[in-house]
């Protein structure tokens, strides 16, 4: 194989989709790697936003007020990699943290107005690449990826 020529050059038995040791969990970082590495490229050409500050206004657009510690929990994600991420944030004006008035030792993290609005316009874009990607399914094929990725991403916790 070339390793100049481009992946849609090579047939799927080249990418070894198939007929490999760990067989569909390798078609799934196969897919997930295709789909997320050209949206954040595009998200730090274009906004100067990484992928791990997009994780963390991600989730704070559906879970609102919210911990360093608990990202962690929702991302997999290890603990510098979150906090790297809220700093690079927080110094760019998207979110910001108060102090938790439970325990004064811990911050609440929360988008500000300018973040929100970006996290807007982010997602417009994350939403169209995924219609693209997802456009040659039917809707049934489109159901059973649902659920079959949500039991997977269910069972995540237990497993590891």
């Amino acid at each position: 194989m070339n390793k100049n020529q481009p992946a849609q050059q090579f047939t799927h038995s080249d990418l070894i989709l198939e007929n490999n040791a760990i067989g569909s969990i390798w078609q799934i970082c196969f897919v997930a790697n295709s789909f997320v590495f050209p949206i954040y490229a595009f998200y730090d050409k274009q906004y100067k936003i990484s992928r791990m500050e997009f994780v963390i206004l991600f989730i704070l657009a559906h879970k609102g007020k919210l911990m360093a510690w608990e990202m962690c929990i929702m991302t997999g994600l290890p603990k510098n990699n979150i906090s790297r991420g809220v700093k690079k944030l927080e110094s760019k004006g998207l979110i910001k943290r108060s102090q938790d008035p439970k325990d004064a030792r811990r911050a609440i993290l929360v988008t500000t107005k300018t973040g929100e609005g970006l996290y807007q316009e982010l997602i417009v874009h994350y939403t169209r690449r995924a219609d693209d990607f997802l456009s040659l399914l039917d809707e049934d094929d489109k159901n059973d990826l649902d659920r079959i990725m949500l039991k997977l991403s269910k069972s995540m916790p237990t497993i590891s």
